[in-house]
């Protein structure tokens, strides 16, 4: 300060301003100097921030801020440094109301703390599914007397546009009944299967049947196509929903409801999507030789273990609020499901009960699981594509992902000459 004066002496213009000046940062500088006063400060802040607490200690200074723990019980605590001088502060700091350690944060005090937590997976071990009731005495009941007191939760919504009730028309009794799920488009599909698996010409022995199950489309052109096809060939069984891959289990249930309406002397069942290769005479000598108690109970496929998918982008995702189990009960693919007549009805029942599920195979699996119904592993069944040069082939009861029908024609071809040249040979022997 003195050598500010000594400098601007002879400046009589800035003499004033420059001297107030430095007076003023003199005082202020004494003034922030003072303990008390920056404890005041302290405790004005901490009135502000109600929601964050700090510890009390006897170190000198103050330590760092903490948040509130997490089960939303808040409170202030706060600690001044030791001075010879507290009264200002004193003051302050008996003007701030403590928030009792039992109150509950504003935000969130209408949340309970299942709301608030995040859902748990859970092991199969404590598997339940909607309605979580005793299937098999709610199924036996309904069979011997029509009727239950429990209120189904899974009606069908939808209907068909033209049920075809003749198609199982048959004097003799029909011991196979072919489920096709095809989507509208599949024209050429659909056909070849007509000209292979599902050919009663082939299988003179046993009457088979087969009906394809579609649901509607928005596509005009299709749509036109489709009536056509429906007065040519009469196999069709339409639903009145949108087709979608994940309407699949609509589409699943939907033929179950038809077969157990309109075909229901058929013996066995098999719920097949059309991009499927089919040995049907393999598959014909595989029921005829089952034990006759296993016909209440046939769930005959290729079965998995597996895991639900959490990731939201993947294909089969299932979010844990939907189903919260570490593991899926034991499915059979959904591409190749071979049933008996009675245990389908059983299915049909049980389903009315059972809270919907995305997937159709996880679903079938469900309802068979709380019906204690164990689904049968059959390795000839295969989920890709055998070639007809590989060994398996010989030996393939069905296998999947035939997208083109020229694939399927060359797979039936090779099937059927290699049958022949078998049945000459067994005649030859004879």
């Amino acid at each position: 300060m003195v050598f500010c004066i000594k400098r601007y002496r002879r400046t009589s213009k800035y003499f004033i301003v420059l001297t107030s000046f430095c007076v003023l940062l003199f005082i202020m500088d004494r003034y922030f100097s003072n303990n008390e006063v920056q404890e005041v400060f302290i405790s004005k802040y901490d009135q502000v921030d109600r929601f964050h607490t700090v510890s009390p200690s006897a170190d000198d200074g103050p330590k760092p801020r903490k948040r509130s723990s997490l089960n939303n019980q808040v409170s202030i605590d706060v600690k001044f440094h030791q001075t010879d001088s507290s009264n200002n502060a004193q003051k302050i700091t008996d003007k701030i109301i403590p928030i009792s350690a039992n109150a509950t944060n504003p935000i969130t005090s209408n949340k309970t703390s299942e709301e608030t937590s995040p859902p748990k997976i859970l092991p199969f071990s404590k598997f339940r599914y909607p309605l979580d009731i005793d299937f098999r005495k709610l199924v036996d009941g309904v069979l011997k007397t029509g009727t239950t007191d429990i209120k189904p939760i899974n009606v069908y919504p939808y209907s068909f546009s033209e049920p075809m009730d003749n198609l199982c028309d048959s004097t003799s009794d029909i011991i196979l009944l072919f489920m096709i799920k095809s989507a509208p488009g599949n024209f050429d599909q659909r056909q070849v299967i007509r000209e292979t698996w599902t050919n009663n010409t082939y299988f003179q022995k046993d009457v088979i049947r087969h009906a394809f199950l579609l649901a509607r489309t928005m596509n005009e052109t299709v749509n036109n196509r489709l009536l056509l096809e429906k007065r040519l060939n009469h196999d069709i069984v339409e639903m009145s929903y949108v087709d979608d891959y994940y309407n699949n289990t609509y589409k699943t249930i939907g033929g179950i409801n038809w077969c157990v309406k309109y075909c229901p002397t058929a013996k066995f069942v098999m719920l097949v999507d059309d991009d499927m290769y089919v040995a049907t005479d393999f598959l014909l000598d595989y029921l005829h030789g089952l034990p006759q108690n296993m016909s209440d109970s046939l769930f005959v496929g290729r079965v998995w273990n597996d895991v639900p998918q959490r990731g939201p982008t993947q294909k089969w995702f299932m979010p844990i609020e939907d189903y919260p189990y570490k593991m899926y009960p034991p499915f059979l693919s959904a591409g190749a499901i071979i049933m008996s007549m009675d245990f389908v009805k059983r299915l049909q029942i049980a389903i009315q009960y059972t809270k919907k599920f995305k997937f159709d195979d996880v679903f079938l699996a469900i309802v068979a699981y709380k019906l204690g119904v164990k689904p049968i592993h059959h390795q000839d069944i295969h989920i890709h594509p055998v070639s007809y040069r590989d060994k398996k082939f010989i030996t393939t009861l069905a296998s999947h992902g035939y997208g083109h029908p020229d694939e399927l024609k060359i797979a039936w071809y090779f099937h059927y000459k290699r049958l022949k040249f078998s049945n000459a040979k067994m005649a030859r022997l004879q």
